[in-house]
């Protein structure tokens, strides 16, 4: 039997979503997913997929009643961002637009040293795209943080 956690190495987000197929696309377009492994259901639905991108994976499948996960659109929102580093989040970011996703953030320079930027994705989940630019120690980056909170404060005073 093989050993599960060497391709697995850490948490494995499964995404559901309203249409699977829709977002696979998406996910290949816009960040160069490859598709591993694909499973129907009975009714022809995707019930899993597999997506390396980035050295990660992903699994995608459609919303099912019976399960008690849902996709945004059922749920009437997302409760997760998920975060990729990127060579070019220009590029990356330009590229997610062009396969569909609206902005949410235009790349940026980061108080934590990164270019960042994020995105929604057609089936409505968040994604949240860097490039690291600068190699912060722990402590200059929770002074970066604390001064950035304290400038947030002045600006609602």
């Amino acid at each position: 039997m093989s050993d599960m956690s060497a391709e697995f190495p850490g948490p494995t987000p499964q995404l559901v979503v309203h249409d699977a197929e829709r977002a696979i696309g998406f996910y290949r377009e816009a960040f160069g997913a490859d598709e591993l492994v694909r499973n129907h259901a009975p009714d022809g639905r995707i019930m899993h997929c597999e997506l390396l991108m980035f050295g990660g994976r992903i699994l995608v499948a459609d919303d099912f009643d019976e399960d008690p996960v849902c996709s945004p659109g059922r749920l009437g929102g997302s409760t997760v961002r998920l975060h990729l580093y990127v060579p070019d989040v220009e590029t990356v970011y330009a590229k997610a637009l062009e396969a569909g996703a609206r902005s949410v953030m235009a790349p940026q320079d980061a108080f934590w040293g990164d270019r960042y930027a994020m995105v929604q994705d057609p089936c409505g989940h968040y994604w949240s795209i860097a490039t690291a630019q600068e190699d912060l120690t722990v402590a200059e980056l929770e002074e970066r943080g604390d001064d950035w909170s304290r400038g947030q404060d002045s600006r609602r005073a």
